[in-house]
């Protein structure tokens, strides 16, 4: 009975190790060496930064929902108010804050949602700076220019 445990054993063994050089063996060299070590590298760099790229998209887009505006500013307010009470402290109130938050934001009537508008700002000097270099270049008129500028100002 023991001789045949130890075949099972060891057929257990070489079929674990003809599985684990299949595997490994990534370049199909027949060897698991330094080079399929760096294909793997390589590999996991790759699924790690597309993993990475698609969870900051996700949360780029989350941060746009007014359940995680209502939320970040309920945690505000809850980190701050338990500041000074030892007893919550600051991550907890910031916890029950952003879940009165959420709450506040389920609860909401039905109200149409509003739409921001975001204005981009101008850096007035600068762009007058752009048009009086393209106004001396005469890529534009001293007319133009003048529009431009009060248009601006």
């Amino acid at each position: 009975m023991k001789e045949k445990f130890q075949k099972m054993a060891e057929m257990a063994k070489d079929t674990l190790s003809r599985s684990a050089h299949l595997l490994g063996d990534l370049n199909g060299d027949g060897k698991v060496n330094e080079e399929d070590a760096r294909i793997a590298a390589e590999w996991a760099k790759k699924t790690t930064q597309s993993a990475a790229n698609e969870v900051s998209k996700l949360g780029k887009e989350a941060l746009k929902s007014d359940l995680v505006k209502d939320a970040a500013a309920g945690a505000v307010v809850g980190a701050a108010i338990g500041v000074p009470l030892p007893v919550i402290g600051p991550m907890s109130g910031a916890a029950i804050g952003a879940g009165l938050g959420i709450y506040k934001n389920i609860t909401r009537k039905d109200t149409p949602p509003q739409k921001v508008q975001i204005e981009a700002s101008v850096d007035v000097h600068a762009e007058l700076i752009k048009l009086d270099e393209l106004r001396k270049k005469g890529i534009i008129t001293d007319v133009e220019f003048e529009i431009k500028k009060k248009s601006l100002l």
